[in-house]
């Protein structure tokens, strides 16, 4: 079945959790990240504080391989910010036609939007509606490098933090939040792209494997989710991969 937006089945990381479970299936939206689209303007708010522009899991896998991936990124982007209206119409249309797919298997739909952007899905708004409303029988969920995102309203929709040391004021807004995690006021879990092995620990926090599948959803509260570097990432020094003698550092 084509779909004019979504990728079903062609995400390695995503295919994985599809085949590890029965419940559900997940598909993803993969935009042109940052400001790549057209130069001015981004869909990834955070992504120069947070400088993980160059190492963005836009160029793994295939999408560091045939230019045709990313000019269809290009276009879906380009689709989003010009044409808005028609955008979501055929966003609406391919989350339809997956839903019944869903269906026919007998499994649960779980959609993530921001396959390689940072879009606050929370505020657009399609006919008045955002798409958790319109969909509520989808599990939603992303990863956001964006701090002051709050959606513990939307209980459709799950969020994991993207970690960053690549900037000061960024890593102070993470100290704030990393207090409030060990006072039990906050439970979104925190992921972090480490350079070599994934630790057992990280800051204080247990570290799960975040590459055994994509479904951040089904995994426990409070802990960290560790990814090893890929494509760019593996040769990044900004701060965004993280060197792996690390608990002998501290946030200060």
């Amino acid at each position: 079945m084509a779909y004019k937006l979504l990728s079903v089945d062609n995400n390695p990381k995503v295919m994985k959790g599809n085949k590890l479970q029965d419940k559900y299936w997940s598909v993803i939206l993969h935009l042109a990240p940052s400001n790549l689209a057209d130069g001015k303007r981004t869909v990834c708010p955070y992504a120069k504080i947070a400088m993980c522009e160059e190492p963005c899991l836009n160029t793994a896998g295939l999408g560091g391989v045939y230019p045709s991936i990313q000019n269809a990124r290009v276009r879906k982007t380009l689709l989003f910010l010009d044409e808005y209206e028609t955008f979501m119409e055929q966003l609406v249309d391919d989350i339809n036609r997956f839903i019944r797919a869903c269906e026919r298997k007998d499994k649960k739909a779980c959609i993530r939007l921001n396959g390689t952007s940072d879009i606050q899905w929370e505020h657009q708004l399609y006919k008045g509606k955002t798409v958790f409303e319109m969909f509520p029988s989808v599990q939603w969920y992303d990863y956001t490098k964006i701090p002051t995102r709050k959606v513990d309203h939307i209980k459709n929709y799950h969020l994991t933090w993207s970690y960053s040391e690549a900037n000061i004021k960024y890593l102070k807004l993470f100290k704030k939040y990393i207090n409030k995690r060990k006072l039990k006021k906050l439970t979104m879990n925190t992921a972090v792209v480490f350079r070599k092995e994934i630790p057992k620990t990280f800051l204080g926090f247990k570290v799960i494997d975040g590459d055994k599948h994509d479904m951040r959803f089904l995994d426990e509260d409070n802990v960290v989710v560790g990814l090893k570097a890929k494509g760019k990432a593996r040769k990044d020094y900004s701060g965004f991969v993280v060197d792996n003698l690390i608990e002998a550092r501290a946030i200060g």
